[in-house]
């Protein structure tokens, strides 16, 4: 007999609490998990940090059979299976790690119906062993994580996800259910026909991360730069990405010389290395993982602070999806992207050993990602805009434009007019980075065999730096009063252009102002609750040793901020803090409200000296 909604709810609802600890649903999740309790195709899109995986573990519970969840990275499976394993549920992965003796126990509790999900990477859903056991299997659903690895348009292809829709043809009757945090619409549609969905449910949630508070600025000094973010966030985890391997080198050397907890992390590192690089930063046994992009996807670690970018990422997509590293467990965190002049250069050069069609399409991106550095509105605003949406308002308190830390000048329209007036008189056929040249008076060669030296602009902007002057022509490239054009960026004229040049038209210029306002995410606990939540960290940390599990699948930072502020000093009331289900209660309950009792005795004794 089919259940109505309303006991699916109260059936996913109890699940939830039961092992997870959590008394309701994020945005988007129930209407996700009844698509999987429907027995019908779904495609969900939710930001990092809004709950996506319970979109299909809390229901794998709920259906009769084994859930098959195809994952493209070890780590990321382990992860979730320790997680699951915590919170009471039978769960295993399959992938290279495995001795023949685990795969074999393994392959003996899927023969059993003993285990109620598998985490499985794309290549082992192939013909084979594998296979011919699942299909002899009560198998309730198929969830593909990281779906957009399905599609050539995405950040992430992988080849291997495009073999999953021959699922179709060996579980015909089985529901498949494609997840992503990140995917524009024409990504959408090609994981929908890529994985042969059949009508599926789309459940798109809102692309925004409230919580994450977005810097831009102009790279000056960046170790410095570096240094003055991970200060306001001592004893807190951090990842610092650059685009090449020899600048994540120098920089991690540079920190830890510093006497900085740091590592390196990317794909010129030895597999065994760069495992236990990120193993150390998972545990807490290193705060900072400096890294090229080959560093995150699917990284489980909700309690990352602060996500640095030293170097502009080639698209808005990846930037979205490593900046959604901050802050998973809802915590307030911060994004800062250091950009340079040099960053498009870089990223033009490696785009040059691909194929003449991708090559265009990445010039075209990292256009957008350019204009996004520049650009004079809510970051917030802006990132969801790219992905097809809007915010009803701008943040306000949420990135550096709503904060005013970037100021508008005065002279918008007269420095504006003789941008545009350079280009125009050097016949809209050079750069933006030549642009600046001729503007600030430089005697670089070109500019002189090309007689720039002789125009009426030359040098026009010769007290303001180069740096001032390329943001300048890229905000009106942004405002859309310049375009650039072609494979070399050549700039020219719209009507919007010629519009500013008769003074019809008022452009917005900007000048950095320098104020940083200190903040952490523990900046709302008392003095008495921030001692309580250290003590019930190193509390954390040492379970997590004891099992050998990343400190977060104990609790997360959440769980333990709540609990510094509740003060729960019996299991009935431990069981009230979100986070806390009933196996997680039952094995560490005692322990956490033990220290409680005895951090608030501690306190009471102190006072009553005192009085």
């Amino acid at each position: 007999m089919e259940q109505t909604a309303t006991s699916q709810e109260e059936q996913l609802l109890n699940v939830l609490k039961t092992y997870w600890g959590y008394d309701s649903f994020h945005a988007l999740q129930l209407p996700a998990m009844q698509s999987v309790l429907n027995d019908k195709d779904s495609l969900v899109v939710l930001p990092t940090g809004g709950g996506k995986s319970l979109c299909y573990q809390v229901p794998a519970i709920c259906h009769e059979g084994l859930a098959v969840v195809v994952s493209p990275l070890i780590s990321l499976m382990k992860d979730q299976v320790d997680s699951l394993r915590e919170n009471g549920i039978e769960a295993a992965f399959i992938n290279s790690t495995l001795s023949g003796q685990e795969k074999w126990a393994i392959a003996e509790q899927i023969d059993q119906g003993t285990l109620k999900m598998l985490y499985v990477a794309p290549e082992r859903l192939g013909p084979g062993a594998l296979l011919d056991r699942l299909k002899k299997t009560k198998v309730s659903f198929f969830a593909i994580d990281e779906a957009h690895c399905v599609s050539q348009w995405g950040h992430d292809f992988r080849p291997h996800y495009r073999e999953l829709a021959r699922l179709r043809e060996d579980f015909p009757d089985v529901a498949m259910h494609a997840y992503t945090a990140t995917a524009t619409e024409r990504v959408r549609d090609d994981i929908i026909e890529q994985l042969n969905l059949r009508e599926p449910d789309q459940w798109i949630g809102s692309f925004d991360r409230a919580n994450l508070t977005y810097r831009v600025v102009r790279k000056n000094n960046g170790v410095q730069q570096v240094c003055d973010i991970v200060d306001r966030h001592p004893n807190e985890s951090g990842i610092i990405y650059c685009i090449s391997r020899k600048e994540v080198e120098r920089l991690a050397w540079t920190l830890d010389e510093r006497g900085y907890s740091a590592r390196p992390y990317h794909a010129g590192l030895s597999d065994s290395e760069r495992e236990a690089n990120q193993e150390a930063f998972i545990k807490d046994e290193v705060q900072i993982i400096v890294a090229t992009v080959a560093f995150g996807m699917g990284i489980d670690k909700p309690d990352v602070r602060y996500v640095i970018h030293l170097g502009m990422p080639k698209t808005i997509e990846n930037y979205q999806q490593e900046t959604g590293r901050a802050g998973r467990d809802g915590l307030p965190s911060e994004c800062h992207l250091f950009f340079g002049g040099r960053d498009v250069q870089t990223w033009q050069r490696i785009f040059g050993e691909q194929p003449a069609a991708l090559r265009q399409a990445s010039e075209a991106a990292l256009k957008s990602m350019s204009d996004f550095c520049v650009g004079l509105d809510c970051r917030h605003q802006a990132l969801v805009r790219h992905f097809g949406q809007e915010l009803e308002q701008p943040c306000n308190t949420s990135c550096d434009i709503c904060l005013k830390e970037v100021q508008l000048i005065d002279d918008a329209l007269k420095y504006g007019q003789m941008i545009v007036s350079s280009v125009y008189r050097q016949e809209q056929r050079f750069g933006l980075e030549y642009t600046a040249l001729v503007l600030m008076g430089s005697q670089d060669q070109r500019v002189l065999d090309n007689r720039h030296d002789e125009l009426s602009t030359y040098g026009l902007l010769g007290s303001f730096s180069k740096r001032v002057i390329q943001d300048w022509i890229g905000q009106l490239i942004q405002q859309g009063f310049l375009k650039r054009s072609g494979e070399y960026g050549v700039l020219t004229i719209p009507e919007a252009g010629t519009e500013l040049l008769r003074g019809e038209r008022q452009p917005m210029l900007t000048k950095p102002v320098k104020k940083r306002t200190k903040s952490t995410s523990h900046s709302h606990l008392t003095t008495d609750q921030q001692a309580l939540f250290e003590e019930l960290r190193e509390l954390r940390t040492s379970l997590a040793r004891e099992r050998n599990v990343p400190p977060y699948v104990i609790f997360g930072d959440a769980s333990l901020i709540e609990m510094a502020q509740e003060r729960p000093t019996t299991l009935s009331e431990f069981l009230t803090i979100s986070g806390v289900g009933q196996k997680k209660c039952d094995d560490f309950g005692e322990m956490f409200t033990d220290v409680i009792h005895e951090f608030v005795a501690g306190r009471d004794d102190s006072e009553s000296r005192a009085g």
